[in-house]
């Protein structure tokens, strides 16, 4: 059907004008740069250094110093003075006076304070194992930023190289409907193409700005590393030094600490009362100073020190159920991470040989366009199928080397 002069003019002003607002609101200047000099370790050690729980394991060092000091201490608890006067001046006053000081001495019960101590053991033990499960989420944070980012730059570029070779095929349309050889509607035909790759890179960008965003957050770097790819670990399992599965573990030996303290402090703290006592007779006022010692022992109250050790208890059950809850979900990702890269090198494999026929066949199509073998929707056909192809394979290999360093990442392995 051919096209009015009329309506192919407002066709080619609308397309023209769309063209120009999409050129018109292209983002500027990248907010990261690309360095050489620039490692994924410097990357991490930046992200950890800005992370802001890294205080978070220094309270818990300090929380463990304090059950530390407090388990070295001669008493279980703070000492108390109490002191005491009576007379009978309200009542008979004969002159009886009274004066009583006593020092109120906590005592530790049988295996109170061996259980403190190892209460303050497994609460360093947890701080240090906190720090390295810390340390390893940082780690899978900043290998996410950058292959998030790197995906995202090479789908801006691939996109960009889809634009470019769309505005040469309709600059190559014009010229032969300016010669006749082909008519006005495949000069529209290759217009809306163009005007489609450029949506899609401006979309690409914007992603790109999305990742650099997010990248700049988290490293608080201008600059990212050219190379950042990672071999893949030797580990072949879940081993036990694994940080998540360590902090599980200690979490678990300090919930069992902290269950024996409850057991061992019982329902009341022995007292050991030593203090001195003046008395003045009622007649005679003749003083007597005395000194004396006192033991006090409580006895029974099982109901008392119950809730005590059932929370303690309580708190044992958590942290095992959460440590085999996170065994499980270790091995599972684990067989994620090894089903991934498995199928990503096959993935790869056959994008290889997609890209290769892709190739041939759009060279081949531009040949048989050229000398008027096939017309403009199924060149562009073919380009298209050539443009998928070839973001395939890049994106492949990207993905390749994302699944290796996730694989590094599951088993517990930072930069």
């Amino acid at each position: 059907m051919q096209l009015t002069p009329v309506v192919l003019s407002l066709c080619l002003i609308v397309t023209a004008t769309a063209g120009h607002a999409a050129v018109d609101g292209a983002p500027g200047a990248p907010l990261v740069a690309v360095s050489a000099e620039l490692s994924l370790k410097d990357v991490y050690v930046a992200a950890l250094g800005g992370d802001p729980r890294r205080g978070l394991a220094e309270a818990s060092r300090q929380e463990a110093a304090a059950l530390a000091a407090r388990a070295d201490s001669l008493l279980a608890g703070a000492p108390a003075l109490t002191v005491r006067h009576q007379t009978d001046q309200a009542g008979t006053d004969r002159g009886l006076r009274e004066w009583e000081a006593n020092v109120e001495l906590p005592l530790w019960r049988w295996g109170q304070r061996t259980a403190s101590r190892s209460q303050a053991v497994s609460a360093g033990e947890l701080a240090g194992a906190q720090g390295q499960a810390l340390q390893l989420d940082v780690a899978g944070r900043v290998r996410d930023a950058l292959w998030s980012l790197a995906l995202a730059e090479e789908q801006r570029h691939l996109a960009e190289q889809a634009w470019h070779t769309a505005q040469a095929l309709e600059q190559d349309v014009q010229r032969r409907v300016e010669a006749g050889d082909l008519a006005e509607a495949d000069l529209l035909l290759a217009r809306d193409d163009t005007l489609a790759r450029q949506d899609e890179y401006l979309l690409a960008v914007s992603e790109v700005r999305t990742a650099e965003k997010h990248y700049l957050l988290l490293s608080g770097l201008p600059r990212r590393p050219a190379e950042f790819s990672e071999a893949q670990s030797a580990r072949r399992r879940i081993e036990a030094d694994h940080p998540l599965l360590l902090e599980a573990q200690r979490r678990v030996e300090q919930a069992q600490a902290e269950l024996q303290r409850a057991r061992a402090a019982g329902s009341d703290t022995p007292m050991l009362i030593v203090g001195t006592r003046r008395d003045q007779e009622p007649v005679t006022e003749t003083t007597h100073d005395s000194i004396g010692v006192s033991l006090r022992l409580p006895f029974g109250g099982g109901s008392h020190a119950g809730p005590a050790i059932a929370a303690a208890n309580n708190q044992l059950v958590q942290a095992q159920s959460e440590q085999l809850a996170l065994q499980r979900e270790l091995e599972l990702a684990l067989h994620d991470a090894q089903q991934a890269l498995l199928t990503l090198r096959s993935e790869l494999a056959l994008a290889q040989q997609q890209h290769q026929m892709a190739q041939e066949n759009l060279r081949m199509a531009r040949l048989a366009f050229d000398l008027g073998e096939i017309d403009l929707v199924q060149r562009l056909r073919v380009q298209t199928r050539a443009y998928t192809a070839e973001r395939t394979l890049n994106v492949r290999r990207l993905q390749l080397q994302q699944a290796t360093a996730r694989y590094n990442q599951v088993v517990g392995e930072t930069p």
